[in-house]
């Protein structure tokens, strides 16, 4: 039967297509994703040919050995009738062919699912630190709060009762902080704290931890810190805010000072007497000219 030129035309047209494509280099970020996912599927596919050829060799060797062969080979001859034949003899080794294939794949399923549950664990746990941390923290100076500072405090204060170590208070007042509201707004009240904050944080030791006690107050728990120690710190904090300048959105500067109280811990001190001695502290040394420490 003869074929028409119509008939050829559209075949030479696939053909000439399918070449060009073929000649079409791919880019090379399609080549590298192609070949990743050429080579996990061959690696894949070797694995489970390889399992295949050990498992059937070793059932083959199994069935040898017990003499399964030509026991099973008289056995499906009496059974013609039901028209096994000779195949029969291999039953064994393909049953357990598709066992281990159908264990490969659980396996391959369980691992998924393993990976997947532990990446969503370090998911949850990542979350649960992160939200703890913003419970405890201040978010204007990034400072502990003033909730987590008594938990942390009264957690030291039964640390130092039982090791018999020292520990300290300081409690740090913005002075005249109300002015630099009034003149320059509480948006650079804000950066003011923000900034002082940063300040006392930068003079602590890694033992230390700063809170911001409430408006423009501070405190700075010090353990292992006794009281001359504990005073030399708090000057270095006065002094370092002192010679802070801090700048304005209109260019303009502004100095500050800080009035601190610094107490030391005493055995049978309660938490809240503990915490109002250094506020009584930081009083003395606002009435006595601020810009200084006071120590009880």
């Amino acid at each position: 039967m003869s074929t028409s030129n119509t008939d050829k035309k559209p075949n030479n047209q696939q053909l000439e297509q399918s070449q060009k494509l073929q000649k079409e280099p791919m880019e090379p970020k399609d080549r590298t994703i192609a070949d990743s996912k050429h080579v996990s599927i061959e690696s894949s596919a070797l694995k489970e040919l390889l399992a295949v050829i050990v498992f059937a060799v070793l059932c083959t060797l199994l069935m040898i050995y017990l003499g399964a062969f030509e026991k099973l080979y008289i056995y499906t001859r009496s059974l013609e009738f039901f028209d096994f034949g000779e195949i029969a003899v291999f039953l064994p080794a393909f049953l357990a062919i598709g066992f281990v294939l159908y264990s490969l794949r659980r396996i391959e399923e369980l691992k998924s699912e393993i990976v997947r549950r532990r990446t969503a664990e370090n998911k949850l746990q990542k979350s649960e630190k992160k939200y703890k941390k913003l419970s405890i923290t201040d978010d204007l100076t990034r400072l502990y709060n003033s909730r987590y500072f008594y938990s942390k405090l009264e957690e030291e204060i039964n640390r130092s009762v039982r090791y018999q170590h020292p520990l300290s208070l300081l409690l740090i007042d913005i002075d005249d902080f109300k002015m630099v509201n009034d003149r320059y707004g509480h948006l650079e009240g804000d950066l003011v704290l923000a900034m002082t904050g940063k300040v006392i944080k930068n003079c602590l030791r890694r033992t230390d931890s700063a809170y911001r006690y409430g408006g423009e107050e501070f405190t700075v728990i010090l353990p292992g810190t006794g009281f001359e120690a504990a005073v030399n710190a708090a000057e270095r904090i006065r002094k370092q805010i002192s010679a802070q300048v801090f700048t304005t959105s209109t260019k303009e500067t502004i100095h500050i000072t800080v009035s601190v109280g610094a107490c030391r811990f005493e055995p049978g001190d309660k938490m809240k007497a503990f915490v109002k001695r250094a506020d009584n502290a930081m009083y003395v040394a606002k009435q006595d000219g601020k810009n200084r420490v006071s120590s009880s």
